[in-house]
């Protein structure tokens, strides 16, 4: 039962190395990339033809929503629902042919950390959606 769903282990771990960062990359994912919205997060992604395995996020809290300790105690937050959900895009793009940048967006402070567990796996669900019906199309394109 090696290959069971039961036996699925995963890897709930966020190294510095999957969080996005750079200049450029930032500028690139507001220029080119689409934006899925709910309640009280952004999520603003852009998915990279030819770079499979590469899943990157990024967590930005703008100052305009509080002072310092409730921006970094929102932006935890999000890391936290992000690092628990993360397997929702992460398996796409292990699996595919394609990689994904993204970051979370802030747009109110001081949510409760179920209810932004909810609206990130929601997010992230859309973008498997989108990801899904992007590769359906490309295949029936090439066929």
């Amino acid at each position: 039962m090696k290959g069971s769903a039961n036996n699925i282990r995963r890897n709930y771990t966020l190294p510095r190395s999957r969080i996005l960062r750079g200049r450029e990359n930032i500028q690139r994912l507001f220029r080119k990339g689409r934006v899925l919205r709910e309640k009280h997060i952004d999520l603003r992604y852009l998915i990279l033809p030819g770079q499979p395995g590469i899943c990157l996020m990024g967590f930005i809290v703008g100052k305009r929503l509080g002072k310092a300790h409730e921006r970094n105690a929102t932006k935890r937050r999000m890391r936290e629902s992000y690092r628990h959900n993360q397997h929702l895009v992460s398996e796409l793009t292990e699996s595919g042919t394609s990689g994904i940048h993204g970051i979370f967006i802030a747009k109110k402070a001081g949510i409760p950390y179920q209810e932004m567990e909810q609206q990130c796996r929601s997010l992230l669900m859309r973008v498997r959606e989108a990801r899904e019906k992007d590769e359906a199309r490309e295949k029936d394109g090439a066929s």
